[in-house]
């Protein structure tokens, strides 16, 4: 199994291993992150409390509804995620995504490196002990072993870690509801700088960027039932969570910095675990599927070389990355996967529906070369989600688009009408 995790080639059934409560235990590790509370923190206080958990929620619906999906695909054919791209762009076609993809990838792991090491770094200093740069070192290192043990071992460490995480998460939640009047914020009425549309592309794209890792996971799953609901059950619980988390203590204290926010409670040891385990559980997850990626583009690259490549890459451009716009990085990835993520679909379950694995790995046969409608409609997707959202993410106002993009938000509207015109494109 350790050779095939590394490969682009489908799993054989009879080495699938992983059950619903393996998938359950990735996805739950992956939405337990700095990451996700930094996002909630955005959404208050300029929503409600009451209006923020509903839009996490709904978000989460939605957003989670394309991984199971995804994952879905995965467990069907055996192959990850952007050799799937193939049947919708074709097998060249699929190169110019999977290279967005790698980069992004590299980009959340230097991204998440950060974060980590930063909580890190200030839960530490409560302890008289700071050094940012040991801690990216040391999360860079695990985050590379982590991964380059492979499939085979990930099954008990990750069951391991997500049972430590869901108890030190909901003692993280249990502190943050004690030490805040939960009635007195939930009156609070929100400010207003956003609205509940744009509020929700946030919180749906989160799930949305896990949209081209999903099937490198679900590949490996023993049935249907544990790849699409481990992987929506585990990603909702956590993230959902965290969300919430973060919303209620910025709408609390009025700081959206999830580090001070952490160091405030005074937690100590419980914190760092918290951000240790979670920055190797959600991180592994880039660094890896940053590999397989890299294997559609090459399909001879050397795997194992690529996740200490990645992983030593990432690590150094945290050492020297600044960490800003996050916002907008999440709504620029958004507007990438969100398209793409209509695209596969649509094709896999509504206009192909289904095809194999062979015909995608066969460079030469009716998916060679590229799907020119297809990465057109791709291509014009993410510039009319650009178009919705740009007023919202950097104050850019576009006359009807602003306006459509406040009221509906980005994400939905952009997958409908990817979704509409792939089919009719296809179907005509």
């Amino acid at each position: 199994m350790v050779e095939e995790g590394y490969e682009i080639t489908p799993v054989k059934k009879e080495n699938r291993r992983f059950s619903l409560i393996t998938l359950f235990a990735i996805w739950f590790g992956a939405g337990i992150s700095i990451a996700e509370f930094w996002a909630g923190a955005l959404l208050t206080p300029a929503l409600s409390l009451w209006a923020a958990i509903g839009v996490i929620l709904f978000g989460h619906l939605i957003g989670n509804a394309v991984m199971g999906l995804i994952a879905l695909e995965g467990e069907e054919t055996g192959l990850p995620t952007m050799v799937l791209s193939r049947g919708a762009l074709g097998v060249k076609g699929s190169i110019l995504p999977s290279t967005l993809n790698y980069l992004q990838l590299i980009g959340w792991t230097a991204i998440m490196l950060i974060v980590g090491a930063n909580a890190m770094n200030a839960v530490s200093g409560t302890f008289g002990f700071q050094n940012y740069a040991l801690w990216i070192i040391i999360l860079g290192l695990l985050v590379t072993l982590w991964t380059y043990i492979g499939p085979k071992n990930w099954e008990s460490l990750e069951k391991f870690a997500a049972s430590l995480l869901l108890l030190l998460s909901l003692w993280l939640t249990y502190i943050t509801l004690k030490q805040f009047p939960l009635s007195e914020l939930l009156s609070k009425p929100g400010t207003g700088e956003i609205g509940v549309m744009l509020a929700l592309d946030l919180v749906i794209a989160m799930p949305l960027s896990w949209a081209p890792l999903i099937a490198d996971y679900s590949r490996f799953a023993k049935e249907k039932r544990g790849a699409f609901w481990g992987t929506y059950l585990g990603y909702f619980i956590s993230s959902s969570l965290f969300y919430f988390v973060g919303a209620l203590t910025n709408i609390a204290v009025g700081k959206s910095d999830p580090i001070g926010i952490i160091v405030s409670y005074g937690v100590g040891i419980p914190a760092m675990l918290i951000i240790l385990f979670s920055t190797v559980t959600t991180t592994f997850l880039d660094v890896y599927s940053a590999v397989i990626t890299y294997k559609n583009i090459s399909p001879g690259a050397n795997a194992k070389k690529q996740v200490l490549f990645i992983g030593a890459l990432g690590t150094l451009l945290a050492l020297v990355f600044p960490v800003d716009q996050y916002e907008g990085f999440l709504s620029l990835i958004g507007g990438a996967f969100v398209s793409l993520a209509a695209i596969m679909l649509t094709d896999y379950f509504l206009v192909k529906k289904a095809y194999s694995a062979e015909e995608l790995l066969n460079e030469e046969g009716k998916f060679k070369g590229y799907n020119k409608r297809a990465l057109g409609i791709w291509a014009l997707g993410f510039l009319f989600y650009m178009g919705l959202a740009v007023e919202g993410l950097f104050g850019i106002h576009i006359p009807i688009l602003s306006e459509l993009g406040f009221k509906l938000g980005s994400s939905i509207p952009t997958f409908l009408l990817v979704a509409v015109l792939y089919y009719l494109s296809e179907r005509r």
